[in-house]
């Protein structure tokens, strides 16, 4: 499912392995040659030494060296290549920087292998730890549970082995050992690592993070979903729609609040899922109140008056966050101190104003979504406290000035 992330250029085209095994012995005399470059200044060929270590095939686990050790040998590749370039730079001859991005991309998946490794190591870890039958009488066919729970724990500890003896592509890691055990969230950051992008790519995309939320919202309902969007989505891009598409999750956790609260099995804030999708796009307002926008403006997609009304109190909650950082901004305080502004307890009058054009924009929204909810065809009690959030934003941020 995942394209291959990188090709070799032919200026890299000395960098391959050796391709047959490397005993341990072997090793020694490659770790002796490849200080020995490196004193010589022939940093190239230092790193390519460097490279075979880190990649040398192993056909037993006893002289495979540790996923550790290979990251090591790997790391000291990449900063050999690089001062190659730095020492080309100086001479004014040239280094094929295509060397330098295979061996950094090649660091990048080794981190994939070790983090698989040890996310495998866990879920054994936690399956052969589960309680016997015995130790749970209320639990439907323990017997099947149990047995299904052995199997799967068999299955990750020979992957983990697996990775253990030799580097694998990152095709093999996300189709041979992520995807088939459920490591959606490495499997997300594999997928933003191979540029992922057009419209197949994207529905694959969207699939992972729909069941990486369906994962999470098992585990530790909304909260726990919301800890992972914002975990994950800080590590991509949040101008890459493809990689972070914020109206899948959006919809996915605020239909998850409504459901959960109504149900009674869980208490969600009015703002938890703002504040993740904030998190996500490391505070950037813009990104995520134009998801909500979309929403908001399909009645096909948001049917339900109440889900609606959900969405418009994160809206209110965005907004709020957006006029506090403008404050915060503009008075040299933190947005702690600018809270206070917006609760009543402080003036801007008294330091200064804040940014013209954003406060505006924040006005302009707070009317807009105001007029949307008194549109909203339920209950006054059900909807003032929002309108009325709204209609406090606006007038306190019209009073400053």
């Amino acid at each position: 499912m995942v394209r291959a992330v990188s090709s070799v250029t032919p200026g890299a085209a000395k960098m391959h392995d050796l391709g047959a095994p490397i005993s341990t012995s072997q090793t020694k005399y490659l770790e002796l040659l490849a200080r020995y470059y490196v004193r010589k200044g022939e940093h190239i060929a230092a790193a390519r030494m460097l490279l075979i270590l880190a990649e040398r095939q192993c056909s037993n686990s006893e002289e495979a060296p540790a996923l550790d050790k290979r990251y090591e040998y790997l790391r000291d590749a990449v900063l050999q290549a690089k001062s190659a370039g730095i020492a080309a730079d100086l001479s004014k001859n040239p280094v094929d920087s295509s060397t330098v991005d295979l061996l950094e991309g090649k660091l990048v998946v080794l981190r994939f292998q070790i983090q698989i490794k040890e996310e495998l190591e866990l879920m054994v870890a936690r399956l052969e730890n589960i309680p016997s039958s015995s130790e749970l009488p209320n639990v439907p066919f323990p017997r099947d549970n149990i047995l299904a729970n052995a199997e799967t724990a068999k299955a990750a500890k020979d992957k983990a082995k697996e990775l253990s003896l030799n580097l694998k592509s990152i095709t093999q890691l996300y189709n041979d050992y992520a995807v088939p055990f459920d490591l959606w969230e490495v499997c997300l950051e594999m997928l933003s690592f191979a540029n992922y992008s057009g419209d197949a790519d994207s529905k694959i995309v969207r699939e992972v993070w729909a069941r990486l939320l369906d994962q999470a919202l098992t585990k530790g309902g909304v909260a726990e979903a919301c800890s992972v969007v914002k975990r994950v989505g800080s590590k991509l891009d949040p101008a890459d729609g493809a990689c972070l598409p914020l109206d899948i999750i959006c919809l996915h956790l605020e239909k998850a609040a409504v459901d959960r609260l109504s149900s009674g099995e869980e208490l969600v804030g009015d703002d938890d899922v703002a504040r993740a999708l904030l998190g996500a796009c490391k505070g950037l307002p813009g990104p995520v109140l134009s998801v909500y926008d979309h929403l908001l403006s399909n009645g096909a997609i948001i049917p339900s008056l109440n889900l609606k009304l959900r969405l418009l109190r994160s809206v209110l909650a965005i907004l709020r966050e957006w006029g506090i950082s403008v404050i915060a901004h503009r008075l040299g305080t933190t947005s702690a101190g600018a809270s206070f502004f917006l609760d009543g307890t402080f003036s801007l009058n008294q330091t200064g104003t804040a940014n013209q054009g954003a406060r505006d924009k924040i006005i302009s929204l707070a009317n807009r979504y105001m007029t949307e909810v008194r549109r909203l065809n339920l209950p006054q009690n059900q909807t003032e406290n929002v309108y009325r959030g709204f209609r406090e934003l606006e007038e306190k941020l019209l009073s400053s000035y």
